[in-house]
């Protein structure tokens, strides 16, 4: 346990930020040695942390610090944790400086990493060339240095992709044009450009050059575009599963629901995206039509929490794995004991990523230490994958409010994988992932002051009160009807779930023709997570 009362030291005497999991550390130069005993010969993460805890020590070898950023970095970037101090772009950033100075070759890739920034790209600059240092700068989003050092008449395929990123249609045109004398799929990308540009016409003869299903979704678009109806349904009917959705509402709204019905039963067989969407509206659709044995059919092709709506009774997800304790079990709860949670995660994250297989015996640790999501993310999609956390107030407050707590707990689950620190790239924040007005106004229907959105009690109360208040205003429904109502309206908006509903005069023709596909899969995805935790302890 050398190595722990080493780190121990540390963390009383020289943490610079709460914040960060593992910090950059003024150590005496007695202890940064001790510490370099155990970068050098320690065991799993105190070897990795004792390491990214000397990168800044010059009297450390340029290139064993070099080494020590690199394996952090690494460990950050393949672990993705979900906690503040744990991103990996800041250890990238440290690691790609100090291999430069080592003149160590993995600089380039490290580099790559920060990419589009612009110290990435001049670093990029004078460390690569060729097509290695082209396809760093395309991947990484650098589409200005790129066209700046891409040799005119080499890769026409890079350079007119990049224009094409660049809003830069009508010069991607001809760069298109000499790709796809080399390969027939620069037509697809010819033919983007063209209808970019508004040249319709032009864009269809360049698309039906390249004989893919990508190109005729394109197509379809197009012909959808200028109310050529009939046409577009041909080519989304030879298209992906995202054309054909398509297909299925076109021939709908044309009357031809026989149609219709054919191909969404096609997709339910399927396994893409809109299987169980598709398998849900054919066995509308069947029994609008009268047909009884397609009904039938859609009604076994309809799976998940879908089918809760059809009165399908949920399967329960499969068991993990049986294990045994793991090895780390006993030092997680000594670092938990002592104060350094962050560590124990640590411990567990680096456990798990030398052996993904042992996640069954490490998910409950990182349940035990609040990393739900990381946890939820390894044991996907077993049963293990559905803890129950916070499960007092989730109980609590489903109860004051009239609420099945295991919907609650869905609606958690998808939201933020229980993770009360949560922010998305809109700005919604904790538990229930609200917007600010949004929590503003529940404060107003609790008649309080708005609480800390990342309070986990606070968050779930305020979950707990919105859905409810959602179900009143989806009264007009009953049972689970009245439940994806309200689901639909948490991720969509209220006003724009009801006034899609009275537009399409019905709850499932709104469900199926609204005009957007997130609040679509949002309740595909929390009616699957509610009929796995009705069918769960």
């Amino acid at each position: 346990m050398r190595w722990l009362l080493v780190l121990s030291w540390v963390a009383l005497t020289s943490c610079r930020s709460q914040a960060l999991p593992e910090p950059f550390a003024s150590l005496e130069r007695g202890v940064t040695e001790e510490v370099r005993q155990v970068a050098l010969g320690g065991e799993g993460y105190a070897r990795m942390l004792s390491g990214w805890l000397l990168v800044d020590r010059e009297e450390v070898p340029l290139a064993e610090r070099a080494e020590y950023a690199w394996r952090y970095a690494l460990f950050l970037e393949e672990v993705r944790a979900f906690k503040p101090g744990w991103e990996a772009k800041a250890a990238w950033r440290k690691a790609a400086s100090l291999l430069q100075k080592a003149q160590d070759p993995r600089a380039f890739s490290a580099w790559q990493r920060l990419l589009p920034e612009e110290e990435a790209v001049a670093a990029l600059l004078s460390l690569g060339e060729g097509e290695r240092l082209w396809e760093a700068l395309f991947q990484g989003r650098a589409y200005e240095a790129l066209l700046r050092v891409l040799p005119l008449g080499v890769r026409p395929d890079l350079r007119a992709q990049a224009l094409f990123r660049l809003g830069r249609y009508g010069e991607a045109l001809p760069f298109y044009q000499e790709w796809a004398r080399e390969d027939p799929r620069g037509y697809l990308g010819l033919g983007y450009a063209l209808w970019r540009l508004g040249q319709r016409e032009e864009a269809l003869e360049a698309l039906a050059r390249y004989d893919h299903p990508e190109s005729r979704y394109a197509q379809g678009r197009i012909l959808e575009e200028m109310g050529r109806i009939l046409e577009a349904v041909e080519a989304y009917r030879q298209s992906i599963p995202q054309g054909v959705w398509r297909a299925t509402g076109l021939l709908e709204r044309q009357g031809l629901k026989k149609e219709a019905l054919v191909l969404y039963l096609d997709l339910a067989r399927g396994t893409s995206p809109y299987a169980d969407d598709a398998a849900l509206r054919a066995y509308i659709l069947a029994g609008e039509l009268g047909l009884a044995e397609p009904r039938r059919e859609a009604l076994n092709l309809v799976q998940g929490g879908l089918g809760l709506l059809l009165g399908k009774e949920p399967q329960p997800p499969p068991p993990a794995p049986s294990s045994s304790p793991p090895p780390e079990a006993s030092l997680v709860e000594a670092l938990v004991a002592f104060g350094k949670e962050v560590w124990a995660r640590g411990v567990v994250r680096y456990a798990l990523w030398q052996r993904p297989g042992g996640w069954p015996a490490l998910v409950p640790l990182l349940y035990r230490l609040g990393a739900y999501r990381e946890g939820i993310r390894a044991a996907w999609p077993t049963l293990l994958a559905y803890p129950r956390p916070y499960r007092e107030w989730v109980e609590g407050y489903a109860g004051k409010e009239g609420l099945d707590p295991n919907l609650l707990y869905a609606l958690l689950h998808v939201e933020s994988r229980f993770d009360p620190l949560g922010v998305s790239p809109t700005g919604a924040l904790g538990l229930g992932q609200f917007v600010r007005s949004t929590w503003e106004d529940v404060a107003r229907m609790l008649g309080e002051p708005p609480a800390d959105p990342f309070d986990p009690e606070a968050s779930i109360r305020y979950t707990a009160r919105y859905l409810r208040w959602l179900m009143d205003r989806c009264a007009a429904y009953g049972g689970l009807e009245q439940v994806a109502c309200a689901v639909t309206a948490y991720n969509g908006g209220v006003g724009y779930t009801l006034r899609g509903i009275a537009r399409e005069g019905d709850l499932y023709a709104f469900l199926r023709f609204q005009e957007r596909d997130e609040p679509r899969e949002y309740l595909a995805k929390v009616l699957s997570a509610y009929a796995a935790y009705q069918a769960t302890p």
